[in-house]
């Protein structure tokens, strides 16, 4: 299902989405590997909490750039074409729906990350 949201999403958009979630958890790593060594640098942490934060957030973001690019593409099919059935209108829709809704459960899930780790800081 990953990689047919890949193709069917668009995969100049999809890519690079599944790229920040690699990032994402790769900082989610990388910061629980630093909070929990013994020479802990609470300035670094930050960074790279706020990293976490801004990549999800940039996902939700691009992922809605790619839908507006689908539906004006789109539009303008439609446009040419002249009438569309209205299943056609609806598959389109739901088509263009698959980029923002990867960014935003990235964007949902860095941000419980963010808000967890920040805790972590402030102890």
């Amino acid at each position: 299902m990953i990689v047919e949201h890949l193709f069917m999403g668009g995969i100049s958009f999809m890519l690079p989405i599944y790229i920040m979630w690699i990032v994402v958890i790769f900082f989610t790593i990388k910061f629980l590997l630093n909070y929990y060594s013994e020479n802990r640098d609470l300035k670094k942490l930050a960074k790279q909490n706020s990293l976490i934060i801004f990549i999800g957030s940039f996902a939700f973001l691009f992922g809605l750039l790619g839908q507006i690019i689908g539906l004006y593409n789109a539009l303008l099919a439609i446009q040419a074409a002249g009438d569309i059935s209205p299943a056609l209108m609806a598959g389109g829709l739901r088509v263009s729906l698959i980029a923002p809704l990867y960014g935003f459960v990235l964007f949902l899930i860095s941000g419980i990350i963010w808000f967890i780790f920040r805790n972590l800081i402030k102890e």
